[in-house]
């Protein structure tokens, strides 16, 4: 059965804890992003001024959800008087998370027009989506909601979350060269091993209201679908979370996937100078990158519980429902629940892909003065609008500006991110040597209602010394007064 059609969303959505996306804003278009640039460009690994570099370890979440606020917290302030409130109003509400752990990714020259990369990620991409909805705290029973949704029906909401473990290889090359352009092509492949996935979907749940005494409200049709990859029916809550972890990681699948791109340079004359004089051969005045990124898919089995239901028996009323599904504490009891007011009811076998969430990234690096330069990036997504009756999981980037001062020891960043839902994040980022660490949003460190849209990435990364710098030779730089007089060099 296609998992799209006819289908119904359930409102519990699974979010699994560790997870990569290429979310490290601050450093995307850098020349010094090395390893950590793979996943985003693949072509942008060539073009870099040191011959190697290793990440050991990095790590980057971010989330964003209208349906909800966390009231009285920061990640400075003391964790006191905290509230979690949902939000009341009418309006589409959603919920966004992507997490990620990256794990030795490593960059190495293979000479002067060639490079490749490797590692290791467990990735983890989750939404929520629905239609316009009415929500209020004096909401007290299902017949209360029900009245003050009359103007939204049909109902519908949709949800999506996978996690995967990944080895990626990339290969980059130099396709054509002269004094004042480049252009860079590279490709990323990745190996997935699906670790655990689920999705719901609620299509046309729809209700008309009459009066015995007192206002009843009859559901009329609807269509619910859920699905769940088959390892989580392992999971036991008496077990250890070792064991557990181990159960998810049993009868996993394993698919391709890939990310392509070019990157085109652009140098100056002052750029030509830069390199005779300073043996700086990687200065330039303009970089452009497209990618086509994450192609490729998980597939899951369908866990046991899995279901496929449609509404349409008569006399199923709002006092009907709340006597079902209020004292359900299981999903048997849910199953079992909705199977007894639906017309029909199915279980799902079999298997299930949910997509990566495909999309392009174009990407401007502009060189200003010095040390200083301007990213712009746009990210499109690709599967909403050619790809349909197929399930995916989106990413939450859309447009993102950054300012940055930049050498190879130290940086500061400070990202200006507007998401597909138009929320506006000013983030901010420093580079000390090997460590990276940012925000998404400055918010979450001193606001106090903030902390439910934003995030934070840390990345530790090992470059060569001073004496491997340029082309990765061991060379001194031997620079005359004359050579320096009308030079101005952004420092590397």
């Amino acid at each position: 059965m296609n998992p799209i059609k006819n289908p119904l969303f359930i409102s519990g959505l699974l979010l699994f804890n560790y997870s990569v996306a290429q979310n490290y804003q601050a450093i995307n278009g850098s020349r010094f992003a090395g390893s950590m640039a793979a996943l985003n460009n693949p072509a942008s690994i060539v073009h870099v001024p040191y011959g190697w570099d290793v990440t050991p370890f990095a790590v980057q979440f971010k989330q964003s959800t209208n349906t909800f606020k966390v009231n009285n917290f920061s990640l400075l302030s003391k964790p006191t008087n905290v509230t979690v409130a949902a939000v009341n109003g009418v309006q589409k509400r959603y919920a966004f998370a992507n997490q990620d752990i990256r794990l030795l990714n490593t960059r190495i020259r293979l000479n002067d027009k060639a490079a490749i990369a490797f590692g290791a990620n467990i990735r983890n991409y989750a939404y929520f989506n629905s239609g316009n909805s009415n929500w209020q705290d004096t909401a007290f029973s299902l017949a209360d909601y029900l009245k003050i949704n009359l103007d939204h029906r049909p109902l519908s909401a949709n949800a999506a979350a996978a996690t995967w473990a990944e080895l990626y290889a990339s290969y980059a090359q130099t396709i054509f060269s002269d004094e004042y352009k480049i252009l860079n092509a590279g490709i990323t492949l990745q190996l997935n091993r699906s670790i655990a996935g689920l999705y719901g979907i609620l299509n046309n749940a729809n209700y008309f209201t009459t009066i015995v005494n007192k206002p009843i409200y009859l559901l009329t049709t609807g269509n619910l679908q859920y699905g769940y990859s088959a390892n989580v029916d392992k999971v036991d809550t008496n077990k250890t979370a070792n064991a557990n972890t181990s159960a998810l990681l049993q009868n996993n699948s394993y698919s391709i996937g890939a990310t392509i791109g070019i990157e085109y340079i652009f140098k100056t004359e002052r750029n030509i100078r830069l390199a005779d004089d300073l043996q700086d051969d990687f200065a330039y005045n303009t970089k452009i990158g497209i990618s086509l990124a994450d192609i490729g898919s998980n597939k899951f089995t369908y866990g046991s519980k899995s279901i496929a239901a449609t509404a349409g028996l008569p006399g199923i009323t709002d006092t009907v429902l709340e006597n079902k599904f209020k004292p359900v504490l299981t999903i048997n009891g849910f199953n079992d629940s909705l199977a007894s007011i639906s017309s029909s009811f199915t279980q799902l076998n079999g298997n299930f892909y949910i997509y990566k969430p495909t999309r392009v990234v174009i990407n401007v690096d502009q060189h200003l003065t010095d040390n200083f330069y301007l990213n712009a990036e746009l990210t499109i997504p690709i599967l909403p609008v050619f790809a349909k009756n197929i399930l995916f999981i989106r990413d939450i980037n859309l447009l993102a500006i950054t300012p940055r001062w930049e050498t190879k020891t130290f940086g500061a960043y400070l990202p200006i991110l507007v998401n597909i839902r138009q929320q506006l994040w000013v983030g901010a980022a420093f580079k000390a040597g090997p460590v990276l660490f940012g925000t998404h949003n400055l918010a979450n460190l001193f606001g106090k209602n903030s902390i439910q849209s934003g995030g934070l990435y840390l990345a530790f990364t090992i470059r060569p010394g001073k004496k491997k710098d340029g082309k990765g030779a061991n060379r001194k730089d031997k620079l005359s007064p004359k050579s320096l007089r009308n030079v101005r060099c952004p420092a590397f």
